[in-house]
């Protein structure tokens, strides 16, 4: 059965990194199995119209208010979900996706003051499916993923550290409100975070087998 994993974060959480290990690992273990091997996204992008909205949306010589952040990044989404994801997980590719709902929420519904409510309403109108089996937050420091990441490399890094800790904040919000989402410690060696993912996947994999043998 295919699942469709998030991985999110403040920038500098190392959910990239762990984007790629685990599709690293899942690849492996598909590969063994005879199971045809996962795909991996990154948010914005993966498609041709997602890679252009990318582009507009880090140019760092553009200013694009909150609420039009929120709706490219939607738009990219919708593309992604309809060109890549739903494909993938009709064939029983399992989907490895870097950055998802939870960064919308928190960067322009929270950290942008775009508001809570209207971003949920945006992603479930024209990015609600398919959903995502699991969404997996990296919680590190902003302060910590700042130093992590070093100098911003495009606007929305650019935005400082007050902007990110609303943005760890919006993120918190978003676990909360959302049965999907778990806090995962990001702090540690690459493998010791792996094995954290692997720990919340196993038991989100549990509670799913346990909810359909219950009739749920």
């Amino acid at each position: 059965m295919s699942r469709f994993i998030v991985l999110d974060g403040v920038d500098g959480s190392g959910k990239s990194t762990q984007a790629a290990r685990l599709h690293a690992d899942l690849t492996a273990e598909a590969l063994a199995a005879g199971r045809p091997a996962p795909v991996l996204l990154r948010e914005p992008g993966t498609t041709p119209v997602g890679e252009r909205i990318r582009g507009l949306l880090l140019d760092p010589t553009l200013t694009i208010g909150a609420p039009a952040e929120a709706l490219l990044f939607v738009a990219a989404r919708r593309e992604a979900l309809a060109q890549v994801v739903a494909p993938a997980l009709a064939v029983g590719r399992d989907v490895v996706c870097d950055r998802f709902h939870p960064s919308t929420f928190a960067y322009q519904g929270i950290a942008g003051g775009v508001g809570a409510e209207p971003v949920l309403a945006l992603l479930r109108t024209w990015a609600g499916e398919p959903a995502p089996d699991i969404e997996l937050v990296l919680e590190v420091a902003p302060e910590r993923a700042a130093e992590r990441r070093g100098p911003a490399a495009d606007r929305i890094e650019a935005r400082g550290l007050v902007f990110q800790r609303r943005v760890a904040e919006g993120y918190r919000d978003y676990v909360e409100r959302t049965a999907r989402a778990r806090l995962v410690d990001g702090l540690g060696t690459v493998d010791e975070v792996a094995a954290r993912i692997r720990a919340a996947l196993a038991r989100a994999h549990v509670a799913a087998d346990e909810e359909v043998s219950h009739g749920g």
